[in-house]
């Protein structure tokens, strides 16, 4: 582990091994049956409906993945800042062409229309939000993130752009109150944080308009669904990369089985082939700008070891996205779309 974390291991060598606990998921994964493998989908529901919080551990997970040096995200991320999966409509599809791809096709898919209040939940760097922002210049965005650094940036982005229609809250958006009701509703890359998604959706369901529509963005298995937890004491991925019990990975139809308070009326999936893309190209202006992040790194950390550290930390996590997300041809791991209206 520590020649990992000190850069000391070969790229290609780190690949080898995290396919190798790919292989070992999906062999423990896929079940004999179909009928094994619901049985286990909806086994693995009941254990989440069973749990008091909407979420667990997520200050630890914060702490790892989310509060990390606003310019060393500037020269990893396109010029969108968009931090989830990007949309490549073709292999000439440059970063910042496919950041406003996807961007644009949440917009097509949530059915926004101007003049509507939107909800942007868990906004990350703000890329939705100043996005439906620009396009829709009647709308009114509100951006809710836990992070301090996020949300001074958004409100950073909103002067430079002189966005007016945006409110950013700092909250957990699990905890969250509020009175406002919403048209549109985007959680994007999000609910893999969460754990039981009946108090999840039901709390959403309450600041949904009366004809609002929900809309959610989530890496998933195509078959099953399991927390993001090690598998034994040679899982070394986990152990590395998340805290466990802090992801949870579900499966493409997942959210079937939890619509006590929302319907859903639309589903796309998206192949893992993007994801697998967005990591590589971030991989690419990590390493294109290697001594820059070194040194903002550095700076903000203090300690050139541990510089050192979170400069690979990064490298092997756009590995991973890259081995993952591009299994068997993008047809395992991939992204699904739900689009949900609120019950009457």
């Amino acid at each position: 582990m520590k020649k990992l974390e000190l850069g000391q291991v070969p790229d290609d060598e780190i690949r080898r091994l995290i396919k190798v606990q790919l292989d070992r998921r999906i062999r423990l994964g896929y079940q004999r049956t179909y009928e094994q493998q619901t049985a286990d989908v909806l086994n693995f529901a009941h254990s989440l409906r069973g749990m008091r919080n909407i979420a667990t551990e997520v200050d630890t997970l914060d702490a790892k993945m989310y509060e990390v040096p606003t310019p060393f995200l500037k020269l990893m991320y396109g010029s969108k800042f968009k931090e989830s999966c990007c949309y490549f409509k073709d292999d000439s599809t440059m970063l910042d062409e496919a950041e406003i791809a996807m961007l644009d096709l949440y917009c097509e898919r949530s059915q926004i229309k101007d003049g509507q209040r939107v909800l942007d939940l868990g906004c990350g760097q703000g890329a939705l939000t100043v996005h439906i922002a620009q396009k829709y210049k009647n709308c009114h965005v509100t951006a809710i993130t836990n992070s301090r650094s996020q949300k001074v940036f958004i409100e950073e982005q909103c002067k430079i752009r002189n966005l007016t229609n945006v409110d950013t809250i700092l909250a957990d958006m699990t905890t969250h109150e509020t009175q406002d009701k919403y048209d549109r509703i985007l959680a994007i890359a999000v609910i893999e944080h969460m754990k039981n998604f009946d108090l999840l959706l039901r709390k959403i369901s309450e600041w949904m308009t009366s004809d609002g529509l929900l809309f959610i963005d989530h890496l998933c298995h195509k078959a099953f669904a399991y927390n993001f937890e090690p598998l034994d004491k040679d899982d070394w991925i986990t152990e590395y990369f998340f805290p466990s019990g802090t992801m949870t990975v579900l499966s493409t139809n997942f959210l079937l089985h939890f619509q006590d308070d929302v319907t859903i009326v639309n589903h796309w999936t998206v192949n893992g082939k993007h994801w697998a893309r967005t990591n590589e190209l971030w991989l690419k202006n990590i390493d294109d700008n290697a001594e820059a992040v070194k040194k903002i790194m550095l700076s903000c950390i203090g300690s050139e070891e541990a510089a050192v550290k979170q400069f690979n930390f990064w490298r092997r996590l756009n590995l991973l996205g890259m081995e993952l997300f591009g299994y068997g041809n993008g047809d395992e791991w991939m992204t699904s779309h739900v689009l949900s209206k609120k019950k009457p």
